[in-house]
């Protein structure tokens, strides 16, 4: 009986990390939609409190079996920290899962190349953009937009209005989906 147990509590273990493993590979595929998200701020806190309310939701809900409480707080750190450090992943991907897409009109500022590379640029190795940021005013508000594939607006100039496509979640926060 105590071997059956043993297999069963590491074959949790094991999808637990895989799960974990699993979050991890989607926050760094969201990343680049937190960075073409207006008000990514707004959407990160308000998911971050959701977090907390629903961990702290989860501790008041196991209360009876997390007692004695000084025996238990490895599993109560861990019921509090989890929601809340993914709490941003889910709202993010809540936020893109409906809503309508449509073009909106923002004043152009700049678009400029970026250089990323993870180990520095070789001799003699030719340099190329790894992607652009897009700079455009809405209301009096600069907002900055990075994308990958190409230059969108290489001859607008400075003040001209541009449409980008963007799509307005189920939780109001808007996305720029250039890519």
């Amino acid at each position: 009986m105590q071997n059956r147990l043993s297999i069963s509590v590491r074959l949790i273990a094991a999808a637990a990390v895989l799960v974990f493993f699993g979050l991890v590979w989607l926050y760094t595929r969201e990343f680049p939609v937190f960075s073409n998200t207006i008000g990514v701020r707004a959407l990160v806190m308000v998911s971050c409190v959701a977090g907390a309310l629903t961990g702290a939701a989860f501790v008041y809900a196991l209360r009876q079996r997390l007692t004695p409480w000084d025996r238990h707080w490895p599993e109560v750190g861990v019921m509090l920290a989890f929601p809340v450090i993914f709490a941003p992943l889910f709202g993010s991907m809540i936020n893109r899962a409906g809503g309508a897409r449509e073009h909106q009109s923002f004043e152009f500022i700049s678009e400029q190349p970026y250089i990323s590379s993870n180990y520095g640029l070789l001799k003699g190795e030719k340099i190329k953009p790894t992607g652009y940021r897009l700079y455009v005013r809405e209301s009096g508000r600069v907002l900055k937009f990075q994308y990958k594939s190409q230059a969108y607006y290489p001859l607008t100039r400075p003040g001209e209005a541009v449409l980008l496509p963007v799509r307005k979640g189920v939780l109001g926060f808007r996305v720029m989906e250039l890519r």
